[in-house]
């Protein structure tokens, strides 16, 4: 199968860009060619090298009405590129990108997917709904996305929901060993209880209530250390990035926190936590950050916002919380010292991902959906 994708940025700024780089690894790793459109560079493009059958630069995917000719003459090259590579199926992660591909797909016959990793924008504009009415399949990566969607312009019996899998190889619970040698490297104490927060330094990822949290746990915990690591969104506005770090630093202050900044090695970090935490306020779509601690054997607790609770249900519901300090910093309290009183804990959090959430599930119910919709276009023909 010749599977063509459109990507944005080839860097991380946020799980969109790491779930469409590890799902056209599967694929690629399937036997599938892949072939990759992309507007500007970024850290993840000596991964995407490793594998792609074809790699080609363009200047815009949709028109911009900041620079109307340019961008506009550089989407019709950009649909020019992708019909010449003759794709069977072309898939896109970004809403904004739909238009190309149902262009290109009605110019080439090849069905149009847009695999669906983000919420609604405030305002759908008409023909952003035309273009996503004429998509052929849209995988949600959770119901909640899906739900948010309803009737913006993806027909609903086209919809398809396909949980967000990891790599569980790649993600695996370090040994003893491993987690004192990545304290030591990181000046954490081998008896301090660490509760590690990863992600975007947003307003909507909810840093802020993790800090106030923090403040409860430490007139409790005195073995308690806090870790941030993380930066602000290449998108964000930059002014309120600054200011906003400055409210956090302001608001850390007396407490044992550390700040690592982002990092590409969130394994070895994660092998250094007890418990991770995850306080979005916006409806995450489906986290990779709640995913990848429980496949490192390491509790997380999350707000109940957006796709959440369905990657914590079972028991693991138990962790989920409110939007609120005081819920969150119970939550917490309550797994401290959980690997003297329940050292079975970790295995379980793995246990409750590893089939479920797993990379190779996602690849088999994407792969499955993609063949369905050749079938259908060679019987139809």
């Amino acid at each position: 199968m010749q599977v063509l994708t459109v990507a944005n940025h080839l860097g991380a700024r946020g799980g969109l860009e790491r779930t469409q780089l590890s799902m056209a690894g599967a694929l690629s790793a399937r036997g599938h060619d892949l072939h990759l459109l992309y507007v500007t560079p970024g850290d993840f493009a000596e991964e995407w090298r490793k594998f792609v059958t074809s790699m080609v630069r363009v200047r815009a995917t949709l028109p911009r009405r900041s620079d109307p000719f340019s961008s506009t003459l550089g989407a019709a090259r950009a649909i020019l590129t992708a019909v010449r590579r003759r794709p069977d199926v072309i898939l896109v992660y970004r809403y904004w990108d739909v238009p190309l591909a149902v262009v290109a797909g009605a110019i080439a016959r090849a069905p149009a997917v847009l695999y669906l990793c983000l919420p609604p924008p405030r305002s759908v504009p008409w023909w952003m709904r035309w273009a996503l009415s004429r998509l052929s399949a849209v995988i949600a990566v959770s119901a909640d996305t899906a739900r948010r969607w309803h009737g913006l312009g993806p027909k609903e019996e086209r919809v398809s929901v396909v949980l967000t899998g990891i790599d569980m190889e790649a993600f695996a619970p370090a040994t003893p060993a491993e987690r004192t040698s990545t304290r030591r490297a990181l000046g954490l104490l081998p008896e301090e209880f660490v509760v590690v927060y990863a992600g975007r330094i947003g307003r909507e990822k909810g840093v802020d209530l993790f800090l106030r949290a923090g403040h409860l746990l430490a007139e409790e915990l005195p073995d308690l250390r806090l870790v941030v690591a993380g930066g602000p969104s290449l998108g964000a506005d930059p002014h309120d990035s600054e200011r906003f770090g400055a409210e956090l630093r302001q608001l850390a202050g007396g407490l044992p926190v550390m700040w690592l900044g982002p990092r590409s090695d969130v394994k070895d970090l994660l092998a250094a936590a007890d418990v991770a935490v995850v306080p979005s306020l916006w409806p995450e779509p489906l986290a990779r950050s709640v995913i990848e601690p429980l496949a490192c054997g390491v509790p997380v607790v999350a707000t109940g916002v957006g796709g959440t609770p369905e990657l914590l249900t079972g028991w693991l519901s138990d962790f989920l919380v409110p939007p609120e300090p005081d819920e969150l910093a119970k939550r917490v309290q309550l797994l401290h010292g959980w690997r003297r009183s329940d050292p079975g804990l970790g295995d379980r959090c793995r246990q409750a991902v590893c089939g479920r959430l797993s990379l190779d599930r996602e690849a088999d119910d994407v792969e499955a959906l993609l063949n369905s919709l050749l079938r259908r276009r060679s019987s139809a023909a």
